[in-house]
């Protein structure tokens, strides 16, 4: 990885437990694919002013080359228990996207409408997804 994992508390005090589970998360996520060049999880605080438990917005972005980048965000309350259900949610559906695309990209394979030099460079990189992916199923 070019970028080492990023991970920013906006208005919200740093967690060592959520911080280790983001760790292992995203530990799994490069067993899938080892070119994530960026993985930013991003907590931000919507409002200091909710009667009730202020809520946190949990946001992963990951860039691979050649793929879309996937985002994904969900909603949670402030306290510890919901943060890491948030982040195992959000790591899950980013790892099922990323298998949708990887499915996406060796289809186009099969079909022929990639470019023979394309083929030749992710070679490599493609039979260790299709590796991966009847691993997963």
């Amino acid at each position: 990885m070019q970028n080492p994992l990023e991970i920013t508390f906006h208005d919200l005090t740093r967690k060592d437990k959520i911080e280790q589970v983001i760790q292992e998360k995203f530990e799994k996520l490069q067993k899938l694919r080892a070119d994530i060049t960026k993985c930013h999880v991003f907590f931000e605080k919507q409002s200091k002013h909710h009667q009730k438990a202020n809520s946190v917005i949990v946001r992963l972005d990951i860039k691979i080359p050649r793929f879309q980048d996937i985002v994904v965000s969900e909603k949670c309350e402030e306290d510890d228990a919901s943060l890491k259900t948030t982040v195992i949610k959000v790591f899950k559906r980013s790892q099922d996207l990323l298998l949708e695309k990887v499915k996406y990209h060796r289809d186009l394979k099969r079909v022929g409408t990639k470019e023979i030099s394309a083929e030749n460079i992710n070679n490599e990189q493609e039979e260790e997804d299709e590796d991966l992916v009847e691993e997963i199923k």
